[in-house]
């Protein structure tokens, strides 16, 4: 039996540990586009503030990178999916062939909707993003993150808790976009005043210039200017199914799954991010962004996938609350 899962984030490492419970003989690949997966992404943010916090010593997943007899397929993309020859096409040109596969792609950015012309913009994502902004940051002074949404929320309490003088501008739509329990956007701008923080709402950068290579001055739409050292994103994200597209799976926004993360395919299953779980209360498949939903999904597709009967049923209570417990304005 040969399970494939693509994604290594939270949905993929619980489907992982819970198919090699069920079935320790079981073949098992993960595919990856990234070159070094094994981290836990809720981390990053404690990495980027002070990598010797006691929370950034967990951002490395030794657990998942201990795992024996799993054939990890890293710094690779799936090219297609071609559910009649069960089999799963690799922009390197090689296939793998399945019997069961999990489609737990995650999310991308869309930093294209927001990056200015002619300055380098950066988002945080990846552990290589967190790489790269660590070391950039630590020189700077002022940061402008231009974005909304949790992401936004995110990376405003980094820059904050590591002293450097943070603006939030947000385009129209973007401040807080998505409904969250307990968690409004009129809350998080007094939070933010509290704490003296710069936020501007509906707000679009018109123009940016480079001032002298190491500094930039950002004009927005109201004609009022932010100089910042450095410039972070905090775009959209969208299901990364774009793979999936001509697979004959079913696909609305994001993959279409039922209550037991099935696909119309049998044998496919899908789970985190980059799935509309069916909710048997409401009657309507939503998507959750997420790392604790995306975890509770993976670990029933795994149970699902070796033969188990579970359901999933969608809720947003995994939004406020971050891998430890915490509220979203509690970690400041």
């Amino acid at each position: 039996m040969h399970y494939v899962i693509i994604g290594c984030g939270s949905a993929g490492r619980a489907a992982l540990f819970q198919i090699r419970k069920h079935e320790p003989n079981a073949k098992l690949t993960v595919v990856s586009d990234e070159a070094d997966p094994f981290y836990l992404r809720p981390y990053l943010g404690y990495y980027l503030i002070n990598e010797k916090l006691p929370e950034a010593q967990k951002l490395a997943d030794s657990d998942l990178r201990e795992l024996t007899g799993i054939d990890f397929k890293l710094g690779v993309k799936v090219n297609r999916v071609i559910p009649k020859e069960n089999t799963v096409e690799l922009t390197d040109g090689s296939r793998l062939q399945y019997n069961f596969l999990l489609v737990a792609s995650g999310t991308r950015f869309w930093p294209q909707e927001l990056a200015p012309e002619g300055i380098a913009c950066y988002t945080l994502k990846t552990r290589a993003d967190a790489k790269r902004l660590k070391r950039l940051t630590d020189d700077v002074e002022a940061v402008l993150v231009y974005g909304g949404g949790y992401q936004a929320l995110e990376l405003m309490r980094i820059f904050h808790l590591k002293g450097k003088k943070a603006s939030w501008l947000a385009p129209p739509g973007f401040f807080w976009p998505r409904k969250l329990p307990n968690v409004t956007a009129i809350e998080v701008k007094e939070m933010m005043k509290e704490l003296g923080l710069d936020v501007r709402t509906d707000r679009r950068i018109t123009h940016a210039l480079d001032l002298d290579g190491y500094r930039y001055r950002i004009t927005d739409d109201q004609g009022d200017t932010y100089d910042c050292d450095l410039l972070v994103l905090a775009p959209h994200e969208a299901p990364r199914i774009e793979f999936m597209l001509d697979s004959g799976v079913h696909i609305d926004r994001g993959i279409l799954v039922n209550e037991e993360l099935k696909t119309n395919i049998p044998n496919i299953f899908a789970a985190g991010d980059c799935a509309q779980v069916y909710d048997i209360n409401s009657g309507v498949s939503v998507v959750n962004f997420g790392w604790k939903s995306a975890a509770k999904q993976g670990q029933v597709a795994g149970d699902n996938m070796t033969g188990n009967n579970q359901v999933v049923i969608p809720t947003q209570d995994e939004f406020v609350l971050d891998l430890m417990g915490k509220k979203l304005l509690e970690r400041w």
